[in-house]
């Protein structure tokens, strides 16, 4: 930790005044070295000679007043880059919080605060009718939209103290809006409940929020009897939780700032995907989307109130699923460039933040939080790790336990065998090349093995570089996002991964004992229970079901891993064989595995399909790798995997 700069400087100046002034120099005197102080005063050289006795006090003040000099020349250094950043970011030397999402309570410094309202600058200049942002948890969303109400809303005016010394401020444009749009603001974070009953409770408080905050409708001279009766009525309905019509409750609402302000408002919602999160964790998924559907095609396809939209959460809920009468809503996710560097902290902010807290740990903070990477921009630090250990000063992993794991963890169950080969590589630190549709289709998320990885991706707990978009489909490297959420991958994740280690075991005895008749029998069953159309079906070569089968045995064996060195796709003899397995132990046989789809235009039975498989083993010679690699011919095992469908064969030669 560093000390209060200013305190400290104060401190070094009162003690240079005690200490004495001049030069410390020595001149020989009758053959002896004698210490004299070289003073000027008024002009003119004297030197003042030290008494023996004296010699070594002086000696030692001497050293004091170079030391003393020294650190406040690097004081002033220090403090004149604290007034550069300051300048910049003016309130980050304020006392750290943590828990506080309304913008006022950080207003001019009252807490400790990144200015991130250039965002609204950015917002303003674009066209898009209805924006979708979708960030992990705790990256800022509640506190960005409460700041853009604080700025636009009428009902907030008066306080242009709070935003002169921010980035907003700089814009002539945006400085023109300020206090000059209404602004309709809803949370649906609190829509969480073990039913649909109870989380639609939680929606309708939000809503009455909403309705509470414009109270001012009521003293409306330009409303008449039956606009303030509506008001009046729709609060009431909110108020006693009842779920008729609540539909209409944001355009109702946005109709009446209109009329009584003259300009159309702004809807901010926020934790727009709690609801239906929830609802298929829970169990009540069809009569969520029935609402949250209704509601947004009330609020922002049928509703004429209103000039534009800003929607936060966490996933990008699938279009067909929730805005499918949208066609005007621009969606930033986090492999975007639109908005990348407005939520989250940039690493010069937190290198800033921690010298204007005097804290002097910036390598230690950067191996701990940094890797979030949003869009064109690298190292993003969560914000609540950051105030977090500000205040603690401690690296502990405050972001991860903020929340509860248990949609990613169904997910995971649900698919064990296919993911778990890739969990283990992120587990160790790899990088994972995937091909990724950021939308989430809650409809298919027990068959589409694409969601787990959307939702890793969407929650934080895994980063996206390279990324190239061809589509809906975005193409990039993942890998573990920091070391805080390592931890948690290495805990939590590796547990939820447990879920299918039965069947693990009972693969791995049956392909080490070369029953070929269990190994058919697992794979028939993982195929039935963890399968989707999307699998097994026609599609793209990339999602193919010899692929998705590859993807399943590398799960499978991959806790072998300790016993052989397993390789994927590797050129040998003539061609490329599909696994191979080395054994690192002499005792161990060694395997080859070839995957086949059976073509039903050439083949009649499975079974051919296997032998074919085991064919191409032969023809192409896939075993001259293992020969040189000293394994016996007699300790080499072919396996033909054949599948149609949702069947699967297994044949084994020696």
């Amino acid at each position: 930790m560093l000390n209060n700069p200013k305190m400290r400087l104060e401190e070094i100046d009162s003690r240079l005044k005690e200490l004495p002034q001049g030069t410390l120099t020595y001149k020989t005197i009758n053959g002896k070295k004698q210490p004299y102080i070289q003073r000027t005063i008024q002009g003119k050289s004297q030197s003042v000679y030290v008494k023996l006795e004296g010699r070594e006090k002086i000696l030692l003040e001497f050293q004091e007043r170079k030391s003393l000099e020294e650190e406040k020349k690097r004081l002033l250094k220090y403090y004149e880059t604290l007034k550069d950043i300051l300048k910049e970011n003016p309130y980050l030397d304020a006392q750290v919080g943590c828990g506080y999402q309304d913008f006022r309570d950080f207003a001019c410094g009252q807490q400790f605060y990144v200015d991130k309202t250039h965002f609204i600058t950015q917002w303003l200049r674009s066209r898009e009718k209805v924006t979708l942002i979708t960030r992990p948890r705790r990256f800022g969303k509640t506190t960005l939209l409460s700041t853009v109400e604080n700025f636009l809303d009428p009902a907030c005016a008066g306080h242009p103290e709070y935003f002169e010394k921010l980035k907003v401020w700089k814009s002539e444009q945006s400085r023109k809006c300020y206090g000059t749009i209404p602004t309709v603001s809803v949370s649906f974070g609190s829509c969480k409940g073990m039913n649909y009953a109870q989380a639609v409770r939680g929606m309708i408080s939000g809503l009455f929020n909403m309705y509470e905050i414009h109270n001012e409708l009521l003293k409306s001279e330009i409303l008449d009897a039956e606009d303030k009766e509506a008001y009046r009525s729709m609060r009431e309905k909110l108020w006693h939780r009842e779920n008729n019509n609540i539909e209409m409750a944001i355009p109702e609402l946005c109709r009446l700032l209109y009329k009584h302000y003259g300009t159309k408002p702004v809807i901010l919602l926020d934790e727009y995907d709690t609801p239906l999160l929830e609802a298929y964790t829970d169990g009540y998924w069809d009569e969520m989307i029935g609402t949250c559907r209704q509601m947004f095609h009330s609020a922002f396809k049928e509703n004429n109130y209103y000039s534009r939209a800003i929607i936060t959460g966490v996933t990008r809920v699938s279009k067909n699923s929730l805005f499918s009468d949208l066609n005007n809503i621009k969606v930033a996710t986090v492999t975007c460039d639109e908005y990348s560097d407005c939520f989250g902290f940039t690493e010069q902010e937190v290198k800033d933040a921690l010298m204007c807290q005097s804290v002097d740990q910036m390598q230690e903070v950067k191996k701990m939080y940094d890797g979030f990477i949003f869009g064109s921009h690298k190292d993003i630090y969560n914000p609540w790790s950051i105030c977090n250990y500000l205040i603690d000063g401690e690296l502990l992993s405050y972001w991860t336990n903020t929340s509860s794991n248990k949609l990613v963890g169904d997910i995971i169950r649900k698919h064990p065998m296919r993911s778990k080969h890739e969990i283990e590589q992120l587990m160790a630190g790899e990088v994972v090349h995937k091909e990724i549709n950021e939308n989430i289709t809650f409809q298919y998320l027990d068959g589409d093995e694409n969601s787990l990885w959307s939702l890793l991706l969407a929650v934080g707990y895994i980063k996206a570089d390279n990324v190239k978009k061809k589509g809906e489909i975005t193409e990039c490297d993942v890998s573990v996002t920091n070391q805080e959420v390592m931890g948690m991958f290495r805990s939590q994740i590796r547990e939820m991964v447990k879920n299918g280690d039965s069947v693990y075991r009972d693969f791995v005895y049956a392909l080490m004992n070369h029953k070929t008749e269990l190994l058919s029998e697992i794979l028939t069953e993982v195929a039935y229970t963890s399968m989707s159309y999307f699998d097994t079906g026609k599609g793209p070569a990339e999602r193919t079901p010899e692929n998705f089968y590859h993807g399943l045995v590398l799960g499978l064996i991959v806790s072998l891993r300790d016993q052989y060195r397993i390789v994927s796709n590797r050129e040998s003899g003539m061609g490329r064989y599909d696994i191979a397995m080395y054994p690192l132990q002499k005792d161990l046989d060694a395997f080859i595995l070839e995957f086949k789809v059976m073509n039903e235009k050439k083949e009649k039975e499975i079974e051919d399909t296997a032998r074919n498989a085991l064919l191409q083993i032969e023809e192409k010679a896939y075993e001259t790798d293992l020969l040189a690699a000293g394994i016996p011919r007699e300790k080499i095992y072919k396996l033909g995997i054949a599948f149609v469908g949702k069947n699967a064969l297994v044949m084994e030669q020696q």
